[in-house]
């Protein structure tokens, strides 16, 4: 603390010792020159009138002088009193200057230490000893190593000496301090060596309290570890798009996804040249449509490695604007690759599982068959026997013959029709999707049903929508569910006897613009407590049943992008609806 001395104010006094001198010197000769003109020799009056004119000439002229010299001194002493007062206020600002900077220096919130070549604390602020759990006198002449833990002193004493040999030069580091109860707080120090008046070098450091930053990063460090192993388990990388740029960021999975080498970014015409030649143009469109219309999207595609590879990826992603306006895509990415392979072998197995359920529906329905078959074979037999009497004849009737030649044709041709229908829901063919139309598909399965209509007293009503877009389908796997649903509703049919059985199949378009198929009953309903288990593998009401024809004709809607439903009826009965897009949405899977 710095202690100035105070200052007297001189004070005025009206004689000074020149002026005293001064006026002690006129009166001395003022009394001389009045003793010699008494005393002495009396001179002529002349003169006696010039000597007295010289005395008070020279009486005036000390007059002045004295006056002169009274005002040079007031003049003088007022610039010394004011350069007091100068002196006084400058002091007191010097003092309350010291003041303040010593308030900030023991009150402000950063940690200040000053030590000696040998790591002695020749100073610290108020806060700092109490950010440490120390007062000041704890501190004061003991090593700075006092407040780093055993491990870190090493580096402490590096960092002193690193300073000493740069007098002037910055110095700056991250480290851990040891408080007086054990606890640890991370500072950042800001440290520089000088040299000290008595030639002495010293370190100064400032201390800020980093602990909650380290906090923060380390939790960030932390989450970003578990997040690159959530996304390294689940095959699931995140990405961020730049429209304008054609910039992606990808994380550390989505490298490892497409087979790059990890880089800060990469360019979106060099990941389109990974992607399978078959489907480049359609991830291109699909990219194109969502940045010009600042839309979120999701697809699926291909990735051709460099080995030969085929890869499976399903990317989604959400628009987002940035600072500048510019459309961004974030997104995650996923490799899917494992489960196409396993959804490959599940389908094989749900055709091989379709194509026994198939085969024992025609088995239910051998009855139904043998009837559609042996009515054109009954009419070419009775043709057959009509072309003979016409032939028979004298002269043989040859117009009639050929009329019933072209009967036996139809007839077989209506019996081969029956078989080839039959043969297909039998034979063993992979998925073969192409345009269809849903009336003709439904029309193709009344026909193998109408022996099984008639034998159970069912009324069949068709209600069929024309003209109705066509969809993406294999025919024989909607047959397959067109079948399963009409058995069904005979079948629910049976138990009832007090009004007639009447099963309704109609097609139409719901309010998604979908083909909408549904097939209706008239029987018993569905029971409460199975109505949610009705779609489930090897649930079934039936005593003889496997359960599994509506968990199939499920997972075949399903497949083809519809969906598979039931509901009660307003009366008795129910009704089992399924949806087909009308087109599907471009796709390489």
């Amino acid at each position: 603390m710095l202690v100035l001395p105070m200052m007297r104010t001189p004070t005025v006094k009206s004689w000074s010792a020149e002026q005293w001198l001064l006026g002690s010197m006129v009166l001395a000769l003022g009394a001389a020159a009045g003793i010699w003109l008494v005393l002495g020799p009396q001179p002529a009056a002349p003169a006696n009138l010039i000597a007295v004119a010289l005395l008070i000439a020279a009486l005036a002229a000390a007059l002045i002088v004295i006056r002169l010299l009274g005002t040079s001194q007031r003049q003088t002493e007022a610039v010394l009193h004011g350069r007091a007062r100068d002196e006084e206020r400058a002091i007191d600002t010097l003092r309350s200057s010291e003041a303040q900077w010593q308030e900030v220096f023991e009150h402000n919130p950063v940690m200040y230490f000053m030590v000696d070549g040998t790591g002695t604390v020749l100073s610290v602020n108020t806060f700092g000893a109490a950010q440490l759990g120390y007062s000041v006198g704890e501190l004061l002449g003991q090593s700075v190593l006092k407040v780093f833990a055993a491990e870190d002193r090493p580096m402490v004493l590096s960092n002193v000496a690193t300073c000493l040999d740069g007098i002037g030069q910055p110095h700056s580091w991250e480290i851990r301090k040891v408080r007086k109860d054990g606890s640890r707080l991370w500072v950042r120090e800001n440290a520089k060596a000088v040299r000290r008046l008595d030639n002495q070098l010293i370190v100064l450091i400032a201390c800020e309290d980093i602990t909650d930053r380290k906090q923060a990063e380390n939790a960030l460090r932390q989450s970003e570890m578990y997040l690159a192993e959530a996304q390294r388990l689940s095959h699931t990388g995140s990405f961020g798009l730049n429209v304008a740029s054609g910039d992606l960021i990808w994380s550390e999975e989505t490298f490892r996804i497409f087979g790059f080498d990890k880089a800060p970014s990469i360019k979106l015409d060099t990941v389109l040249q990974r992607i399978h030649p078959d489907d480049r143009a359609r991830v291109q469109r699909t990219i194109d449509r969502a940045s010009r219309e600042r839309t979120d999207f999701e697809h699926g595609y291909r990735l051709l490695m460099p080995d030969g590879a085929i890869k499976y990826v399903h990317a989604t992603a959400h628009a987002v604007a940035d600072a500048s306006g510019d459309t961004e895509f974030i997104g995650a990415v996923t490799d899917v690759t494992a489960r196409k392979r396993a959804e490959a072998e599940l389908h094989e197995l749900q055709t091989n599982l379709a194509h026994v359920t198939r085969v024992t529906a025609l088995g239910e329905l051998a009855a139904s068959i043998a009837h559609e078959v042996n009515q054109p074979l009954a009419a070419v037999v009775t043709n057959a026997a009509a072309c003979l009497r016409w032939l028979d004849r004298q002269p043989p009737n040859l117009k009639e013959a050929l009329g019933t030649v072209q009967s036996i044709i139809k007839d077989g041709n209506r019996a081969g029709e029956v078989i080839q229908r039959v043969r297909a829901l039998v034979s063993k063919t992979t998925d073969q999707r192409a345009p269809l139309d849903i009336n003709d598909v439904i029309n193709e399965v009344v026909s193998l049903v109408q022996y099984e209509l008639l034998s159970h007293r069912v009324s069949l009503r068709l209600e069929l929508a024309p003209a109705l877009p066509l969809v993406v389908a294999d025919r024989i796997q909607l047959q397959q569910v067109i079948l399963n649903l009409v058995i069904n509703g005979i079948e629910a049919m049976q138990p009832v006897t007090d009004r007639p059985r009447e099963l309704v199949i109609r097609t139409g378009q719901d309010d998604a613009r979908q083909i909408l198929v549904s097939v209706r009953d008239c029987g018993l309903g569905i029971a409460t407590e199975n109505a949610g288990r009705l779609f489930d593998a090897f649930f079934t009401t039936k005593s003889s049943g496997m359960g599994m024809g509506l968990s199939i004709c499920r997972s075949i809607v399903d497949a083809h992008g519809g969906h598979l439903s039931v509901a009660g009826n307003d009366g008795p009965g129910a009704t089992f609806a399924f949806t087909l897009p009308t087109h599907q949405e471009d796709r390489a899977w």
